[in-house]
């Protein structure tokens, strides 16, 4: 009997260890990704230095938490990093304060931001002149693309604050991106012209 508890023990400790992140693990994944976790630091906080605190932060998070599964330890350290930079701009833990899902209808609030097909904002520098709570909702469904739902948990807001942060932060970047982007035509035009002229 005392056998087969012991190889029991033996397989499950040995099982753990293969589907489990180690410390290791984690230590690899973090420097490996290292570039795009600054730069999701750094369009979550817009400031520098809160990104360089928050990515030591994120990291003593990730070393500290129970075990993870390998294949959700990157996604989990991307939580650590959205839950650090959240308590670094608000000055708040990422925790729901009340009861927040009955606060949208069975219909309202059911687009994700997985659906808003903006990945071509993803190194838009004028994310970081948005306001702190319509950036952090831009990034968080838009970039990150987490639910309006749980982006609500994390930021302690209800859905419905959420869903028009987010519209109010995608109408602001779309058309700023647009003028920029028109701006740079008229500018290659005029160029073109001159040096035609030139000729």
């Amino acid at each position: 009997m005392k056998s087969v508890l012991q190889f029991r023990t033996t397989l499950c400790s040995s099982m753990e260890e293969d589907t489990v992140a180690s410390t290791a693990e984690f230590q690899n994944l973090f420097e490996k990704e290292m570039i795009d976790l600054f730069r999701l630091f750094l369009q979550l906080t817009a400031n520098a230095e809160k990104t360089r605190i928050g990515l030591i932060l994120a990291r003593r998070e990730c070393f500290a938490i129970s075990p993870v599964a390998k294949e959700w330890a990157l996604v989990w350290m991307r939580r650590m990093v959205v839950r650090v930079a959240i308590h670094l701009v608000l000055g708040t833990i990422s925790a729901p304060h009340h009861d927040i899902s009955d606060e949208a209808g069975p219909h309202e609030f059911h687009l994700q931001g997985s659906k808003v097909h903006l990945d071509f904002l993803r190194s838009s520098i004028v994310i970081l002149a948005l306001p702190d709570f319509e950036r952090l909702a831009f990034v968080i469904c838009v970039l990150e693309q987490n639910s309006i739902l749980d982006c609500a948990h994390l930021l302690r807001r209800s859905p419905r604050d959420v869903n028009d942060a987010c519209e109010r932060a995608i109408s602001h970047v779309v058309s700023v991106e647009e003028r920029n982007r028109q701006k740079e035509t008229a500018e290659s035009s005029t160029s073109f012209f001159g040096l035609c002229a030139l000729k």
